[in-house]
């Protein structure tokens, strides 16, 4: 069954409004698929390789869907180590809400870093939904109260009428469990104001892949077949064998094993003015 597209959407993304909500969902399924191979292949007890395959794919999965999109460009915050996509008016930012299904109206960002409140100068600023909502007329501004943020990196080059659309997900090292998007004001103790959304994104259970990554562990050889591991366990180096003249022989020349170093001709001491 189709979800039609909400006006915000359309709004923000244009006819690239469909595109994005399908890349999204499957961007983040990618992700999943990528963080679970990561925490199965290490073979370790804790969750940590999840965690950073699920913090690093959350970004690079979805540029990889959408950077192909017409118009879409990346921008890189300062500091951070990832690219954003911006598409139409729309600059994207995925975060992990909840390890377990929990209700998005109560979902709060990630931190307060620096980053997060310069993404949120983008953002409208936290004002009661029903003033702000119809035409999509949003007041990027910061509250009155608290100082202006000054932008740096790739955010100074976001035109001024962009939009932050946030995109929280909740999963856990067994399975993605949902995902919404929508446009948010940041509110108080960090809680989400939300004014446009949250909407599902429709989550594909087909995995895809953009060029080659390791899917599995190449078949390791054991030790009953390992050849040539000790260093006297390989090939007999094939020495050049030269015989000695007749004259040393008669002579009684002792043989050499290496030639004797060079006497120089000329020094530092030999030049003259």
């Amino acid at each position: 069954m189709d979800v039609p597209l909400s006006p915000w959407m359309t709004e923000l993304f244009g006819e690239q409004a469909l595109a994005v909500r399908t890349g999204l969902g499957q961007a983040l399924r990618n992700m999943q698929a990528n963080a679970q191979a990561g925490q199965e292949q290490a073979d370790v007890r804790t969750k940590h390789p999840f965690g950073s395959a699920r913090w690093s794919g959350q970004f690079e999965r979805v540029y990889e869907e959408l950077r192909e999109l017409p118009g879409a460009k990346p921008v890189k915050p300062y500091r951070f180590p990832f690219d954003l996509v911006l598409v139409g008016r729309g600059l994207i930012y995925p975060f992990l809400y909840a390890r377990t299904r929990s209700d998005i109206l109560t979902a709060r960002v990630p931190s307060n870093s620096g980053m997060v409140r310069e993404l949120f100068t983008f953002a409208p600023a936290p004002t009661a939904p029903t003033s702000i909502q119809g035409a999509f007329d949003f007041e990027f501004a910061t509250p009155p109260e608290e100082p202006a943020v000054e932008l740096h990196g790739g955010l100074t080059t976001v035109p001024p009428d962009t939009c932050l659309v946030l995109v929280p997900f909740a999963c856990n090292s067994s399975e993605l469990l949902e995902a919404h998007w929508g446009v948010a004001a940041h509110g108080a103790d960090g809680v989400l104001d939300w004014v446009a959304g949250p909407e599902a994104l429709p989550l594909p259970e087909a995995v895809t892949f953009h060029g080659k990554r390791l899917s599995s562990v190449p078949t390791q050889s054991g030790p009953a077949i390992l050849e040539h591991t000790g260093f006297d366990q390989g090939e007999t180096p094939t020495l050049t064998l030269s015989s000695r003249s007749n004259v040393d022989r008669t002579l009684n020349v002792t043989p050499l094993t290496e030639a004797e170093p060079a006497k120089p001709q000329i020094n530092e001491n030999d030049a003259t003015n």
